[in-house]
């Protein structure tokens, strides 16, 4: 597994000049150490090796790698997020397609601004790694926990309920800098994405497609077990032929863009029904608030039933008539639905 000094060696490649030289100043490490972890790198694919001999150099090889600890308040001191973005990630990535480089530069810096301006965290761990095509980023930090944080801001009973509000999204801690789209459009934006927190564990795509592991990182050997409070992953395959604005225009109404209120040309929201079974099948009108909790926000509500085996008649009918009736302006769809509950939905609700 890949550490810190390799991510330096790696990001020494990309300055030119005598990378060994600069990798041993920057790391503390002897020419010798460096120059093992050099070799080590080129053999691996993280360097192309150019020449023979004592002239060797050095460039970016096909995987790339970067890891970085860093205090929150340094970070939030030298630029912020932009300049993790500008002066980290963006020399490794040159090559990417442009519509890749923007969505992985959006869901990056979005996940890292969170970090910084929500978790009160002391330090933050951020990490790239570029192999067979697959692009993955982690985002961690030790402060408070997002679960754990959103619960105690809404009131909730239970913090697995913070995950259903984060979801629909429009929700934050901090209204009067933030919008609450961030790891809505994120999520959308990456083929995979998981957030970690208290125990909990968000994924859009968790009934289907669940983001897996990621190898080459440790962020309990870098974070301390009992420190690491949230953990963003991210997943993208370089190849894709996704762009920012497929997710804007798809969730967002350009004509309200500029409204005086914030968030308001988010005009779509999906919101994963499954994520109000807690620990029992969806058959409460108590449930049913819990998902259309603030779905007045939105113009379309997508309720997707993906993950769902079951409803009862009460959750149905709090649904699609009591809330259809009483908010006329909201237009409700369904996807991912099984033949079984798509008959109870029609059989209670009319639809």
């Amino acid at each position: 597994m890949l550490d810190l000094n390799d991510a330096i060696i790696l990001a020494c490649a990309t300055q030119g000049g005598a990378m060994a030289s600069v990798a041993t100043e920057q790391t503390g490490l002897t020419r010798v150490a460096v120059s093992r972890r050099i070799k080590k790198l080129a053999d691996s694919g993280y360097l192309q090796r150019h020449g023979t001999g004592t002239r060797q150099t050095y460039s970016l090889g096909d995987k790339r790698f970067w890891l970085g600890l860093q205090q929150r308040e340094s970070i939030l001191q030298r630029g912020g997020e932009m300049a993790v973005w500008e002066q980290r990630l963006a020399p490794l990535l040159t090559d990417l397609k442009p519509n890749v480089k923007s969505l992985v530069n959006t869901a990056f810096t979005k996940m890292l601004n969170n970090a910084l301006d929500h978790s009160n965290g002391l330090q933050v761990l951020m990490g790239m790694h570029l192999q067979d095509r697959q692009l993955q980023m982690v985002v961690a930090d030790d402060g408070e926990g997002i679960f754990c944080k959103i619960a105690e801001s809404a009131h909730l009973f239970d913090e697995r309920l913070a995950i259903l509000e984060l979801a629909k999204g429009k929700f934050t801690t901090a209204a009067q800098g933030h919008s609450g789209m961030g790891i809505f459009v994120s999520s959308r934006m990456m083929d995979g994405f998981a957030i970690e927190s208290c125990g909990l564990r968000f994924d859009p795509n968790e009934a289907s497609t669940p983001l897996a592991r990621f190898d080459w990182i440790d962020v309990n050997a870098a974070l301390k077990p009992s420190q690491v409070q949230t953990v963003v992953r991210m997943s993208l395959a370089v190849d894709s032929a996704r762009t920012s604005n497929d997710v804007y225009f798809k969730y967002f109404e350009a004509s309200n863009v500029g409204d005086a209120e914030p968030g308001e040309a988010f005009h779509t929201t999906e919101i994963p029904v499954r994520l109000a079974q807690l620990s029992s099948e969806l058959v409460s009108r108590s449930q049913a608030k819990w998902v259309m909790n603030r779905a007045t926000q939105f113009k379309t509500v997508v309720l997707d039933f993906e993950g769902v085996a079951h409803v009862g008649q009460a959750f149905v009918d709090e649904v699609f008539r009591v809330f259809a009736t009483a908010h006329p302006h909201v237009r409700l769809k369904t996807m991912g639905m099984t033949p079984e509950v798509a008959k109870l939905v029609s059989l209670f609700g009319g639809a």
